[in-house]
């Protein structure tokens, strides 16, 4: 969709996608586009009330899955750990911490939890 062919709303964010404005839309939903892992959506989407501007979100969705930001960058650095030990990439000393001790095999019960939802 082409920004001129869209109506933004003064309080949608630079990233959101949807068409504001039209009959029967909420403009209180903002929707980013969509990015494709393995048939898996993922999304970022908030909700602005346009007359007092108060705001629930952004929120990362993959696929039925909502992260609050700082999920997401967790959920990001416990990957990106995994496929670090996964390549032979050691942590630096500052990286070694308890979350690297807690991925030692067959000790899954010393696992640290990165979403307790």
């Amino acid at each position: 969709m082409r920004p001129s062919s869209r109506r933004r709303t003064p309080s949608c964010p630079t990233w959101c996608v949807l068409r504001h404005g039209q009959a029967g839309e909420d403009d209180t939903v903002h929707v980013s586009g969509a990015l494709l892992v393995r048939r898996t959506v993922l999304r970022l989407c908030t909700t602005i009330d346009p007359g007092t501007r108060a705001q629930d979100g952004p929120y990362v969705l993959v696929g039925d899955e909502e992260y609050t930001l700082h999920e997401a960058e967790v959920l990001i650095a416990a990957l990106t750990q995994l496929a670090d030990q996964a390549g032979g990439v050691r942590p630096l000393p500052a990286e070694a911490t308890a979350p690297a001790a807690s991925l030692i095999p067959e000790q899954v019960e010393r696992a640290l939890p990165v979403f307790d939802a």
